[in-house]
């Protein structure tokens, strides 16, 4: 069978599995001995062109904006693996094994897509915040992006490569410990469980510097807000607020443009939950523009608008592009992703609503006649961890978080006890994937030297 097939047949349905929790850690422990860790970590070099593949997903963006896009990609080799998940999901599908056992996952679960967020309640909450890769497929995938951005990111950051092994193994264990937390927690317990900024002070008690940074995080993130969006990147234009323009990234639109998002919105609005949609009868858009934002998605349709209150007060929301996974879009011309685009502002709403303890209550899905896209708060109390301001100490504390949150969201999923049954037995396990994650990384570091070269003589 095609490998790719495996990735486009997992659907929402094959999680709901009819059988009890212990018969499922049995089929994680069959499963084990069918497909051991051995087999799912050995590490097989690859075959194939990463200029030509990166080229082919680059196809479907806005080609003004592929200058800016390399010039962000190319800062180092950690920025490169965010913006090239497509090359590394087309390595883990096509050499070696994979387990097989579908969970909803992140689908990018590098160390910069964790971060800060609010909940209903205001309260500053941690975890994944990235889900424009997310879909129902093998829980080893997110785990072996997360370790080597690890890797990557801790060689940055200059730690020795002894240090770095040693960080790499206990981010593995402090995952296989999260798998085994979440089995023991009841479902609903499971469902509410979430890590807010007390708990997280509480993990780092011994951690000065990292707690320096949480308490940092604590006291400015309730500021990031639309009201600071709009002192940012506003102005007053003819005694109207406007959105500051600064080509290529920040864009006026057309009237013809403008109307079509515009309508899109409006389609949003029908589409939330009656709360939001009564809350959003006292605002009114007065301007929108192309900003584009990220790495991965950089060059990809963004839009942000700016809405008023009917008490003067500011929203601003950003419409992204919902692209099919960017694994997909290898083999895809440009009208079949638009054809396939309908659904997939739903597939990105629906992995963030699942993988995410709280959601943005303003979260949401629209399209126009050739595109999809879905709804967020620009800032709604976001903010994330500089990578680079972490000491050693810090930043394997800080990789150990991401795990066990990212075991925790994997957990969501009723066949995850199938995860706990294929490595609770395993001795082997944080050993064989930190050899993994080590070795793929000379693959991007390779891949990153070829596309270097190839922009140098493109």
């Amino acid at each position: 069978m095609d490998k790719s097939f495996i990735l486009k047949k997992f659907k929402i349905d094959k999680l709901c599995i009819k059988i009890d929790k212990n018969q499922l850690i049995k089929k994680g422990e069959k499963r084990a001995q069918q497909i051991p860790i051995d087999k799912i970590t050995e590490y097989h070099p690859v075959k194939r062109n990463a200029v030509k593949m990166i080229c082919a997903q680059e196809s479907h963006m806005i080609p003004q904006l592929l200058p800016l896009r390399h010039k962000r990609m190319m800062q180092n080799y950690f920025s490169f693996l965010r913006g090239t998940v497509e090359v590394m999901v087309y390595d883990f599908l096509h050499t070696g094994k994979q387990t097989n056992i579908p969970v909803m996952i992140c689908g990018d679960a590098h160390l910069n897509n964790f971060g800060f967020f609010a909940s209903p309640e205001r309260d500053l909450l941690f975890g994944l915040n990235d889900f424009d890769e997310a879909r129902v497929g093998n829980w080893e995938f997110d785990l072996k992006r997360l370790m080597v951005s690890a890797d990557l990111a801790g060689e940055i950051n200059g730690y020795s490569k002894h240090d770095v092994h040693k960080i790499l193994k206990k981010t593995a264990k402090s995952y296989k410990k999260g798998i085994k937390h979440a089995n023991s927690l009841q479902v609903l317990k499971r469902y509410y469980r979430s890590y807010n900024i007390k708990e997280l002070l509480e993990f780092a008690k011994s951690d000065k510097q990292m707690r320096k940074i949480l308490k940092k995080i604590a006291k400015k993130a309730p500021h990031h807000n639309s009201n600071q969006v709009v002192k940012k990147h506003t102005e007053m234009v003819n005694g109207e607020l406007r959105f500051k323009v600064d080509p290529p990234r920040a864009k006026k639109l057309n009237s013809q443009e403008y109307k079509k998002i515009l309508d899109a919105f409006n389609q949003y609005r029908k589409n939330v939950s009656p709360a939001i949609r009564v809350l959003l009868s006292n605002f009114k858009v007065i301007d929108i523009i192309r900003y584009s934002v990220g790495v991965g998605s950089f060059g990809t349709r963004c839009y942000l608008v700016l809405l008023k209150g009917k008490d003067g007060s500011n929203l601003v929301l950003q419409i992204k592009e919902a692209v099919p996974c960017k694994y997909e879009l290898l083999s895809m011309t440009v009208d079949e992703a638009k054809a396939q685009e309908a659904a997939e502002g739903k597939r990105v709403i629906t992995g963030q609503e699942i993988l995410q303890t709280f959601f943005d209550p303003f979260l949401g899905y629209t399209k126009t006649s050739d595109r999809c896209f879905y709804v967020r708060q620009f800032r709604d109390m976001k903010d994330s961890i500089d990578l680079t301001k972490l000491d050693k100490k810090s930043f394997g504390a800080y990789t150990r978080l991401c795990a066990v949150v990212l075991a925790a969201a994997h957990y969501q999923s009723p066949t995850a006890p199938m995860i706990y049954g294929y490595i609770k037995k395993s001795k082997k396990f944080s050993k064989k994937m930190t050899n993994w994650a080590e070795a793929y990384s000379e693959q991007v570091r390779q891949d990153y030297k070829a596309f270097k070269k190839y922009l140098h003589h493109a």
